[in-house]
């Protein structure tokens, strides 16, 4: 809670914020349920699903001669027959050792597995985590980490791991049993991506809330809360910040301060506020359906600035109107975000922050700064806000611009002076237009990233029935995880429907 609390004041102190997409987490007993014959103890049961494994993976895919650094896995064969398929997930901008839920069924890949007698691996992505080409996290080092060595991750992985608890040799490689790639987020994303650049090592793909689409400028992430967040709710968050545009181009230095007064920022300037305003609306990415009014931080927001409690009432669809709506939102501002911090910790934003703390090797398993990297890098996506004319949730002071200036501070080698990522270098992967045999792809209409998937409204992506389009009334990833599918029928009709393509798929694998 604390070092929450410090990440969020340390952006007054002007880092610009990135947003990491993330799939769910799954909880699931350690324990697997299954067993196996063993002719010196009898019956025993399989490692427990947490086991970690390691694989010589290649530093540097374009430079073999610089040798091999340990990636870890989680991996389970409990349901896998010989001939079945090997499905892989890569846990993307994560620890990945949270997430060996994934080898089990309570998760899509885990169904598959047990539908069709697989096996299941969660690959960690290449500096996150534990997995690290290079001890470090300089930047030096993470020039290592782009999308292409990611991709290539896969394929060397597919074609020279040998799986434990299997004795399968050399039935597991791609050319002997058909291999499955699933993800979701920016890991569904390197789905689209690994297959179009070798469609031959993955038989199937499934790719949940893909951001296959590159760009820099990515507004439209703010445009399913806006639509889908309670009318009344939207209209007086859109209220309070156009008034904060308003009055941030205005002279009126009274009225700035006033407002940032309000939210306890008088101290700050408006761009600061401008991106504090989006704090709230971030937690709309943590909602699932099966997350009632108590577990989701985000309708409590919108019950602060639209129910009066004293009078019982909740204001109709068009909202309170600004006066009521910067009061309350700046009293729920303020009580959640601006909490005194206890002793000793009182001076640790700025503590963080001092020049000469700066060390010259940057610990691993820093997930931020790793996913910064690639956003400053190539995969884009700036968080920002509306052109004009277009209504928004956000201020349009921020832009592209923010995120850039922040990839100087984290990485002033690489950017000594401020530039936007070069998010072309992706279309070499198709975007929109990918055209993978194979390939199914999973959207949920309530998703904050689904505007850089293949729903999207601009998108040229068409369902067919070999790369299938399913849209539900999901949230962000919400398909890989059975429990938060339940609820909901037309999420499950898509799982149902990977299963369905899946098992026509598989049965047209033949080896070679």
């Amino acid at each position: 809670m604390l070092l929450r609390t410090v990440a969020r004041f340390s952006l007054l102190l002007g880092a610009a914020a990135i947003r990491l997409p993330g799939i769910p987490l799954v909880e699931v007993e350690i324990t697997s349920t299954a067993y196996s014959d063993d002719e010196s103890e009898g019956v025993v049961k399989a490692p427990p699903y947490n086991t970690t494994y390691y694989f010589d993976q290649l530093i540097d895919h374009n430079d073999p001669s610089r040798g091999t650094f340990q990636q870890r896995f989680w991996h389970s064969a409990e349901y896998y027959e010989p001939g079945g398929p090997i499905i892989l997930m890569n846990a993307g901008e994560v620890n990945g050792a949270a997430y060996y839920g994934y080898v089990t069924n309570s998760t899509i890949n885990g169904v598959l597995a047990q539908k069709y007698h697989g096996a299941a691996i969660v690959l960690e992505h290449r500096f996150f985590g534990l997995s690290n080409p290079i001890a470090n996290l300089n930047t030096e080092s993470l020039e290592l980490l782009t999308v292409n060595q990611t991709i290539e991750d896969h394929v060397y992985f597919a074609q020279n791991v040998v799986l434990p608890n299997m004795d399968a040799g050399d039935q597991v490689k791609p050319n002997q049993a058909p291999w499955v790639l699933i993800g979701g987020s920016y890991p569904g994303a390197l789905v689209s991506w690994t297959m179009a650049a070798y469609p031959d090592v993955f038989w199937i793909g499934y790719a949940s809330s893909a951001t296959v689409h590159s760009q820099v400028d990515f507004w439209q992430y703010f445009e399913p809360i806006r639509k889908n967040m309670p009318a009344n709710c939207s209209a007086d968050v859109q209220a309070v910040v156009t008034y904060l545009d308003e009055v941030s181009s205005s002279s009126d230095v009274t009225a700035q301060e006033a407002l940032r007064s309000k939210f306890g920022m008088a101290d700050y300037d408006n761009h600061y506020l401008a991106e504090a305003l989006r704090w709230d609306l971030w937690e709309w990415q943590n909602i699932q359906p099966t997350a009632g009014y108590d577990g989701t931080t985000f309708w409590k927001f919108c019950d602060a600035l639209e129910w009066k409690e004293e009078e019982g009432v909740a204001a109709d669809p068009g909202g309170w109107g600004l006066e009521h709506a910067v009061n309350a939102w700046g009293t729920w501002f303020q009580g959640k975000y601006f909490k005194p911090l206890p002793a000793p910790y009182s001076n640790i934003a700025s503590e963080l922050f001092k020049p000469e703390l700066k060390r010259a090797d940057i610990p691993v398993d820093d997930s931020g700064r790793s996913w910064t990297w690639l956003t400053c890098t190539e995969v884009g996506l700036s968080l920002d806000g509306p052109p004009v004319g277009q209504g928004g949730i956000v201020s349009r002071q921020l832009t592209p611009w923010d995120d850039a200036e922040y990839c100087t501070s984290l990485f002033p080698e690489r950017f000594p002076t401020a530039e936007l990522p070069n998010v072309a270098a992706l279309d070499a992967y198709s975007g929109w237009d990918v055209k993978n045999d194979r390939l199914f792809f999973a959207n949920g209409i309530n998703d904050p990233w689904l505007e850089a998937t293949v729903s999207a409204v601009n998108s040229t992506a068409v369902s067919t029935d070999r790369q299938p389009i399913g849209l539900s009334n999901g949230f962000h990833a919400t398909d890989l995880v059975m429990r938060l599918a339940a609820p909901d029928p037309t999420i499950v009709a898509v799982q149902n429907s990977f299963l369905e393509y899946a098992g026509v798929w598989l049965a047209e694998f033949k080896p070679y």
